[in-house]
């Protein structure tokens, strides 16, 4: 009886645990929004604030002056730490149950005014100087805000307030919706409940059994001998079952952790996804002043006598690094954008997002990485998870290569199909995997890098060729290393719709 009780107490707190850990998530991903922002601001601070050309954005009415003009009669508004976090704000705060928000007990802009609970906060940092951030969840909502500590170059703007290095002058809060992560939380749950009632079902059952045993033996003790061998096949009924309940019970553990699993890595890469994208749209303006600022440099070079012919050339690669930054980003957000729907890919290609993004770290070390297809391959399925799971293999040879010194580093990768699968085979010249962990590697925790790694990046790359992808993720040693094979079955287009 206590086994049953104990089980059932288990599965019920682990909902708690999912719940804690899904709430650290968000923080998290409030907390890395919150850092991105005041590393934005010291930026900023650091120049003690820009201008930005434009004729739309007003002056901020708090900053004297507001904005100059150009030799060219341009207006340049004067931004500092403050407003470009204002008008970020204005900008993220956008999206659908997203809000971000500047605020402060001691305004100077009343824009900037905190709300009731935003003034409870700074309150409580005002009483606990070296708390850094505080958050709560209230009906699906996560509220974060962190502390803005005053540093030597606020004082410029903020002396006058009676701020010392070191005060609280302030905070940014976050908030978004959580509803949607709540609903998969509860999903999971109703599974454990289904178990617990399994459980309690078998405990009656065990009473009720114990109980008619008990009435048994008190009416007829006569009867006990003709009732041992009874009794005795229930007893190894009984034990039975609960062997089998504990491989259920086992089994349904592993699979909580899985979707545990999964729902994390799938909130980092939302988060750093959301990142990125908020840094694309910050870097598109700025590199577009950079360009205009080249060709007005350039002209009034040449009005001055200098070489055209030079100052072309040096444009076109100026602009041609513009591009590739510009290009850069919008790979990055695009390839931690997830898949909602299978579809038809081009697999060199995914291969090629995988590789665009290691390039650089790939070139610093010397590797040399080279594709190999004598043909287009199309296949079907997730792109995207297609594309991080020859990342993160990837990743790993290139650590292994690194790690191992090994002299002319180079990864090959081979695209092929037949009349049943496509094939992507990842091969590296490391010297291998030691044959005491190849059986071993692609199960969650496990890791080989020391310090570096944590045991899941194979593991959920195989739960997605296999899982997602109906294929096969597989491993063998080859004459000179490692090679990773990954099969995906080969569905018609007329026929997707069965797959």
């Amino acid at each position: 009886m206590s086994l049953f009780l104990l089980i059932g107490s288990t599965i019920k707190d682990s909902y708690k645990v999912q719940e804690n850990l899904l709430n650290e998530s968000l923080k998290n991903k409030a907390l890395a929004i919150f850092n991105l922002i005041v590393d934005m601001r010291h930026w900023n601070a650091q120049y003690k604030g820009v201008y930005v050309r434009s004729d739309k954005l007003e002056p901020n009415p708090y900053l004297k002056p507001g904005f100059i003009k150009s030799k060219n009669n341009e207006k340049l508004i004067w931004v500092n730490p403050a407003f470009m976090t204002r008008q970020i704000s204005d900008i993220a705060s956008k999206r659908d149950g997203f809000k971000l928000k500047i605020t402060s007990n001691k305004l100077i802009n009343k824009n900037n005014a905190p709300d009731e609970e935003e003034r409870k906060i700074l309150k409580y940092f005002d009483n606990n100087i070296d708390v850094p951030y505080y958050w709560s969840m209230d009906n699906n909502t996560f509220r974060f805000m962190g502390a803005l500590k005053t540093e030597e170059s606020c004082l410029e703007c903020h002396a006058h307030q009676g701020y010392k290095v070191g005060d609280v002058r302030g905070g940014i809060s976050v908030s978004f919706d959580a509803k949607k992560e709540y609903k998969q939380l509860e999903e999971i749950n109703k599974d454990k409940e289904q178990t617990i009632f399994f459980l309690v079902i078998a405990a009656i059952g065990t009473i009720i059994t114990l109980i008619v045993y008990q009435r048994i033996k008190r009416v007829d003790e006569m009867k006990i001998s003709n009732l041992n061998s009874t009794l005795e096949t229930k007893v190894k009924e009984l034990d039975d079952f609960n062997k089998t309940l504990e491989i259920k019970v086992k089994k349904e553990v592993e699979k909580q952790r899985e979707k545990e699993n999964l729902l994390i890595q799938q909130s980092k890469l939302a988060a750093l996804g959301e990142m990125i994208g908020n840094i694309a749209h910050q870097w598109r303006q700025p590199i577009s002043a950079v360009s205009a600022i080249m060709m007005n440099i350039k002209w009034t070079a040449i009005a001055q006598g200098a070489d055209k012919n030079f100052l072309d050339e040096r444009m076109k690669e100026a602009n041609e690094q513009l591009k590739y930054m510009s290009q850069t980003i919008d790979d990055f957000r695009t390839f931690f954008k997830p898949n909602k729907e299978k579809e038809y890919f081009d697999l060199k290609e995914e291969v090629r997002k995988a590789y665009k993004i290691l390039r650089a770290s790939l070139e610093n070390e010397n590797i040399n990485l080279q594709i190999y297809s004598n043909t287009t391959i199309e296949a079907y399925g997730y792109a995207n998870e297609f594309s991080q799971v020859v990342l993160n293999i990837i990743s790993n040879a290139k650590y292994v290569l690194v790690e191992r010194k090994i002299e002319n580093s180079k990864i090959e990768i081979h695209l092929s199909k037949d009349e049943q699968n496509i094939y992507c085979e990842i091969k590296d010249n490391a010297g291998g995997i030691e044959e005491k962990y190849i059986d071993r590697i692609f199960e969650p925790y496990f890791t080989t890098k020391e310090h570096h790694g944590t045991g899941i990046g194979l593991y959920i790359s195989k739960e997605i060729i296999h899982k997602h992808m109906k294929g096969m993720l597989r491993v063998e040693n080859g004459k000179d290393g490692a090679s990773f094979i990954i099969s995906i079955p080969r569905v018609k287009k007329e026929n997707h719709a069965d797959t």
